[in-house]
């Protein structure tokens, strides 16, 4: 089962980005990247609300994925997506986080022989949450 998970904070947009990457590494991450998803839209020629706030943060273990898609390259179709963290303020100006954390059972489903992975990805979901709860 997936499972999303939201909650929200006192902190900006900015201020909570700036402390999970700070403390993305207690629990063995990096923030690959950071989108600010209203640039990206601009970019493209879409008219945005100025005040609109929207963030993609990417958050990776280089090495453990780096080793898992080493043993088995498919992994990556799933292991990439459930490292995207979202931040945005909502239309009262509340910091909303939110996340799509993916369990055993889902994997097992997505991947049936690899019983490794159907343990260890959904390990990494917990930890990205410890991290969100740990910073907002």
């Amino acid at each position: 089962m997936a499972k999303l998970y939201k909650t929200t904070t006192q902190k900006t947009p900015d201020e909570f980005i700036g402390d999970f990457k700070q403390n993305a590494k207690s629990q063995g991450f990096i923030v690959r990247k950071v989108f600010n998803m209203m640039e990206e839209f601009k970019s493209h020629g879409v008219e945005v609300d100025e005040k609109c706030e929207f963030h993609s943060i990417m958050v990776c273990n280089p090495q453990k994925a780096y080793k898992s898609i080493r043993e088995n390259p498919i992994r990556g179709a799933i292991l990439l997506p459930p490292k995207q963290v979202v931040v945005y303020k909502d239309d009262e100006g509340k910091t909303n986080i939110a996340y799509l954390a993916l369990g055993t059972r889902i994997v097992s489903e997505l991947l049936p022989e690899d019983k490794k992975f159907q343990k260890g990805l959904p390990e990494s979901c917990e930890k990205i949450i410890k991290l969100i709860d740990g910073v907002k």
